[in-house]
């Protein structure tokens, strides 16, 4: 029914609602997705940075080896960053008017992507150690809180469908349905991390691995709608 009432609302946002810049200048989603691309590149270069280089007496091999849990952790939230980042791409490329709540939202999720080098640390640092469990719940309890604010990034585009593209308005509600899977994903995996932390990793792995090469995966559609 909300979504009925706001289809019907006016193709312009209401007044006072469009957010603003200094001197009074509207925040266009071109100008908010450079700011947050800049964020997106730092906490992606950020994560290798926990990974030790093997040292001058070490044997290469085995010194890798050896960081196995760290090598993981970087690579599944790396291309949990890179998805994040195509579909935030996607996603404000439909929107043509941002609003405040939409910049409140978006310093949200930035808020917990930037988060995520410190799960990922801890992840490697403890996946085989004797406190592995927790830092497995730490792990996937902060995939599901970066993955979960794009759900309320549609749900708010869903109740004010006159933010958006008119040829994107009619997929608006699908798409929040299929955002649900991220937050709903890693919470099971943050369930399971108690009983098995690797399990929990590889259940992380393989919903990124779907948002990679699924039918509907984020990185599967790049267009732009038309105006």
């Amino acid at each position: 029914m909300a979504d009925d009432e706001a289809a019907r609302e006016p193709d312009g946002p209401a007044d006072g609602e469009a957010a603003e810049g200094g001197a009074g200048e509207p925040v266009t989603p071109e100008r908010l997705r450079a700011f947050s691309d800049g964020v997106f590149a730092i906490a992606a270069t950020l994560l290798i940075l926990e990974v030790k280089a093997p040292a001058a007496d070490e044997r290469v091999w085995h010194a890798l080896r050896h960081e196995w849990p760290a090598l993981a952790a970087y690579a599944v939230t790396f291309l949990v960053i890179g998805i994040a980042w195509i579909h935030h791409h996607n996603l404000f490329h439909q929107v043509r008017t941002v609003d405040r709540r939409m910049l409140l939202l978006n310093l949200g999720m930035l808020a917990t992507i930037s988060f995520l080098p410190l799960p990922t640390a801890t992840l490697g640092d403890h996946l085989r150690g004797g406190d592995a469990s927790a830092a497995a719940v730490f792990y996937a309890a902060s995939m599901a809180a970066a993955s979960g604010w794009f759900t309320l990034f549609w749900h708010h585009l869903c109740r004010r469908p006159h933010l958006m593209r008119p040829a994107a308005r009619d997929g608006a509600p699908r798409a929040r349905r299929n955002s649900l899977l991220g937050p709903v994903g890693y919470a099971v995996a943050a369930l399971i991390a108690p009983l098995t932390p690797e399990g929990s990793l590889a259940l992380s792995a393989a919903i990124v691995l779907y948002f990679v090469v699924g039918r509907r995966a984020p990185a599967t559609r790049t267009h732009i709608p038309a105006k």
